[in-house]
């Protein structure tokens, strides 16, 4: 699994707060340690020590390649398409469709549907509801739903909504 090799090839720590995160490389005796740590405390995983923030099938294909490519077992891909429509349309249908419609076709709060909006005014409107700035009807839930979202989920939802036109 991916995660498992770059685990071992790469250390990820949060710092300051849940939205950052900063990958090492680590290399030589000091990288062979951390990696024998995080070989031997990964049957953990789940445990309230050791969590999993993204899945395997969470990962996009541009981000899967990438990490391919760090560990030398895959090709770059391609980032000729800017957004995956896929990803976007699995995020949409899971998280907003219950509220929005299949098409994003129901007004909410007294806004126009969002499928008539840009795929930056949908993207930018997520984003709000990470950092918290929105202060509109259900900003919990959807504040809630956005701390789960990278900035790229942000713009595949936004890019998936606005092809719904």
């Amino acid at each position: 699994m991916i995660k498992k090799i770059f685990a071992s090839t790469l250390l990820s720590l949060s710092l300051l707060n849940a939205n950052e995160c900063v990958c090492f490389e680590l290399k030589g005796e000091f990288g062979e340690e951390i990696k024998a740590i995080l070989k031997k405390y990964s049957k953990n995983l789940g445990s309230k020590d050791i969590q999993v923030v993204r899945e395997d099938a969470d990962l996009t294909v541009q981000e899967k390649s990438f990490l391919q490519s760090l560990i030398g077992t895959g090709e770059v891909a391609s980032s000729s398409q800017k957004y995956n429509l896929e990803n976007g349309k699995k995020l949409y249908n899971r998280d907003c469709a219950s509220c929005h419609g299949e098409k994003g076709e129901i007004a909410v709060a007294k806004k126009a549907p969002i499928n008539t909006w840009s795929a930056q005014n949908i993207a930018d409107e997520i984003k709000s509801y990470q950092d918290q700035s929105f202060q509109g009807q259900s900003r919990f839930v959807k504040n809630q739903i956005a701390q789960r979202y990278t900035k790229k989920d942000m713009e595949d939802v936004g890019a998936y909504v606005e092809s719904l036109k």
